[in-house]
């Protein structure tokens, strides 16, 4: 599992109302554990982080000082479509 970065914007979610403690904790310390998404046909869709993207969008129109917040950590989700790693024989055996 390699976990990324890239802009909230990028990632399809749906609003969600998320409780005040939970926005003070993302405003306090960020995102804990990354955003879970599937990509299709080159676009990111949130499955997992809703709430935590809501936050996310929240904090950046209400509080100052978040603008170089908006790259948040995020995993793709494999549904077995594709293959998550690479055959083991192309691997450096050095």
């Amino acid at each position: 599992m390699r976990i990324r970065r890239i802009n909230y914007r990028k990632i399809h979610f749906e609003y969600k109302e998320y409780s005040q403690s939970m926005y003070d904790s993302v405003k306090r310390i960020g995102l804990s554990f990354p955003i879970k998404v599937n990509i299709k046909d080159g676009q990111y869709y949130c499955l997992d982080g809703h709430k935590r993207l809501s936050i996310i969008r929240d904090l950046l129109e209400n509080e100052k000082g978040y603008e170089k917040r908006q790259d948040v950590p995020f995993i793709i989700y494999n549904d077995g479509s594709s293959r998550s790693n690479d055959c083991w024989r192309s691997r450096n055996t050095h």
